[in-house]
């Protein structure tokens, strides 16, 4: 999502931002600075920036840059919660530019579950009319019809199972299945999550987020995708169990385990090995782009002597502390190996507030909690309100009850709380 790169993108003012957008591009040293300003003013909030990013979502011709920014314009309109938002993301749907239609359909989503909707007949039809061009597109306009429960899209969308494009195909099944299709339609879907390649691996974790089936969440947990995806889809599937009426201590049971996120749980591919057995050998490994090598690493890892251990952590924590991926690593790493000598990383982690460290806090908190940082258990405290975001709230109710012995006790209430807005009634030393 676009928030992850607000922090990046704050060194331009938003009057400047406003002003690069309404320049031609011609006039510009880099024209690459309109879509930037385009990213930037989604975190804005002022009547002049919204005007200006609704000008630059508008058509503006077939140049590259032009193209470009209006992608990005209409992406963050959907972060703008506005009825001429939502008028010019429809507008967007028209688009002959695919990249420009993906995200008109996106921030269709978005605007409707921030309460910017419309006759639901009308919408319907403005999404099936943009059932057309490449997979991609279709799968956007797909999941954003599921999204919306838009029933009235059944005959076109089904016209669609069995593409040769698998992401389309199982977008076109989640959809099914969500308005009632057989369960057994998701059949490839799961098969997917064994797939060789991470990006198939990736989408089918969002397709069963959008067919909401809870018995497959033990499934997406231990998929060696990111966490963070893996916890998109596993906190929707826990809460349609809850509401389906299943019981809660399974539910919590399994988000805790994706907290825990240990290597050794996921239903690695094979058995991926470094190039040399040397701390910068397994830290290649470990920065793959596949999470599957990442995990693999990972594990390799956590089968060395406590010894080796220390000196690729060492290694990992000085040459790749900045990268984003293998601080979270290193986070976990340190949490699931018992290096309690450490502590002081899994400290400077979780005071980490960057979007980009989100998910080294959730994997530094449950450290704390593996490790018995007693130390810790106020700043836990502190970070244990869902208005963190439900990931870390899970997380540190898991470090303060793994601190006072009732991780698994607690199961019930716990998610009992998730589900109801309400911290976690930890017990407190007094």
């Amino acid at each position: 999502m676009a928030e992850r790169f607000d922090g990046l993108f704050s060194w331009l003012d938003e009057q400047e931002a406003i002003e690069v957008l309404s320049r031609p591009a011609g006039e510009l040293p880099n024209p690459a600075l309109q879509y930037v300003a385009a990213t930037r003013l989604g975190a804005a909030s002022s009547p002049q920036s919204l005007q200006a990013l609704l000008a630059a979502a508008a058509w503006s011709g077939h140049g590259i840059n032009g193209r470009l920014t209006r992608r990005k314009a209409l992406e963050a309109l959907g972060r703008r919660p506005h009825p001429q938002s939502l008028v010019r993301v429809l507008d967007g749907l028209n688009s002959d530019d695919p990249g420009a239609v993906v995200s008109a359909a996106n921030s269709v989503s978005r605007l409707w579950a921030a309460g910017q909707t419309m006759d639901s007949s009308q919408l319907t039809a403005a999404l099936v009319a943009a059932l057309k061009g490449p997979g991609t597109q279709q799968r956007a306009v797909i999941q954003c019809l599921t999204r919306l429960e838009l029933h009235g899209a059944k005959a076109a969308v089904e016209t669609r199972i069995n593409h040769g494009d698998r992401l389309l195909d199982g977008a076109v099944r989640a959809y099914l299945v969500r308005h009632g299709g057989g369960k057994d339609l998701l059949q490839p879907v799961l098969a997917r999550l064994q797939d060789g390649e991470a990006g198939q691996r990736r989408t089918a974790v969002i397709d069963l987020a959008l067919a909401a089936q809870p018995e497959h969440l033990a499934a997406v947990v231990r998929t060696p995708v990111s966490m963070p995806l893996r916890a998109m889809t596993a906190f929707s599937l826990a809460r349609r169990g809850l509401a389906n009426g299943l019981a809660p201590a399974p539910l919590a049971a399994l988000l805790d385990e994706l907290c825990h996120d240990d290597p050794r749980q996921l239903r690695l591919i094979g058995t991926p090995q470094p190039r040399e057995d040397t701390p910068a050998g397994w830290a290649q490994l470990l920065l793959q782009r596949d999470e599957n090598c990442q995990y693999g690493a990972a594990a390799g890892i956590l089968h060395q002597s406590k010894a080796n251990q220390s000196v690729i952590l060492e290694y990992l924590h000085h040459h790749h502390g900045n990268d984003y991926g293998g601080h979270y690593m290193v986070m976990r790493l340190v949490g699931l190996a018992g290096h309690q000598e450490r502590s002081l990383w899994l400290q400077q982690g979780l005071e980490q507030t960057a979007p980009q460290y989100q998910k080294s806090r959730i994997a530094a908190a449950v450290a704390m909690g593996e490790l018995a940082l007693t130390d810790q258990r106020g700043a836990l405290e502190r970070l244990n309100n869902l208005s963190n975001g439900e990931q870390l709230y899970w997380a540190t109710g898991l470090a303060l009850s793994l601190l006072d012995g009732e991780a698994t006790s607690s199961w019930a209430v716990r998610i009992q709380s998730l589900n109801l807005g309400t911290p976690w009634p930890h017990h407190q030393n007094q």
